[in-house]
């Protein structure tokens, strides 16, 4: 993902909804409010990408669902998709 972990960190209240989080370098669990499915997150920093006099800050960010239904992994993507997303032309 193009985020610094600061900027990441930041962002993941908004895109996790009714979801509550805690965080423990570089894992970060993800629990619904009835506690009946968890998702891991794994957040590691990235060396920056350059392109040409532009550093892009950087992390590398995997999913682990656990007790997801299908739509409940695709509704909880789509959340944490679209407040990630950067504007842009």
């Amino acid at each position: 993902m193009g985020y610094s972990e600061k900027d990441f960190y930041r962002t993941l209240p908004a895109a996790i909804g009714e979801y509550r989080y805690t965080k423990n370098r570089p894992i970060v669990t993800i629990t619904h409010p009835d506690e009946s499915h968890v998702l891991t997150l794994n957040v590691v920093p990235l060396p920056d990408r350059v392109l040409g006099h532009i550093r892009i800050e950087r992390v590398e960010v995997n999913f682990r669902f656990r007790d997801f239904s299908t739509d409940e992994r695709d509704r909880f993507m789509a959340c944490f998709d679209l407040r990630f997303q950067r504007g842009g032309g």
